[in-house]
């Protein structure tokens, strides 16, 4: 994995964008992103490999997990791209609007999926199991202990990726709350 370097005498204002590369010989097989990371970004960029050939790109931003998105890689070219992290976020983004905007359609829809660094979280966000991807996320509308209308909501599900979607999925609400302003 390539990431424009920043922070450094060789960066400057225009980022290449992050690239997945086979080294020997040198060959690009996917622009992970638009863009390449900016220099005030707070973002970290991860690779996690099952094989040799399916590797998950995730990033983590100040709270979380950002972005998962797994590669299948054959014969040096990338065979099947699986954006878990989006299709997760649809069920999210179904239930915020359900159960938060309905009632609140002031509030802002934001999600952030918390990752728990301290490790007291249930399970890490994702582990392959073979040609499966266990998926257990997080969420809130307020990480930050905002006062408002406060949503949380978890999911756990199974990613297939022989067929490229969910198996199985456990989503859980949380109870919607107005958190009152601390003095």
């Amino acid at each position: 994995m390539i990431c424009p370097l920043r922070d450094t005498a060789d960066a400057n204002d225009k980022y290449p964008p992050n690239l997945l590369v086979r080294l020997k010989p040198y060959a690009v097989l996917a622009k992970l992103n638009k863009e390449g990371v900016p220099s005030n970004a707070n973002l970290e960029i991860n690779a996690t490999w099952e094989d040799d050939s399916t590797v998950a790109i995730w990033e983590y931003y100040r709270w979380g997990i950002f972005d998962l998105t797994i590669y299948e890689i054959d014969n040096d070219n990338v065979k099947r791209v699986h954006h878990v992290l989006d299709e997760a976020r649809k069920i999210f983004e179904r239930d915020i609007r359900t159960r938060l905007l309905k009632k609140y359609p002031k509030e802002y829809d934001s999600i952030t999926f918390l990752s728990d660094e301290d490790k007291t979280k249930e399970a890490p966000d994702f582990k392959f199991d073979g040609r499966k991807v266990q998926i257990y996320l997080a969420a809130d509308n307020k990480p930050n202990l905002a006062p408002g209308p406060h949503w949380t909501a978890e999911l756990k599900a199974v990613w297939n990726l022989n067929t490229g979607k969910f198996d199985k999925v456990d989503f859980q609400p949380g109870e919607v709350t107005v958190r009152k302003p601390q003095d």
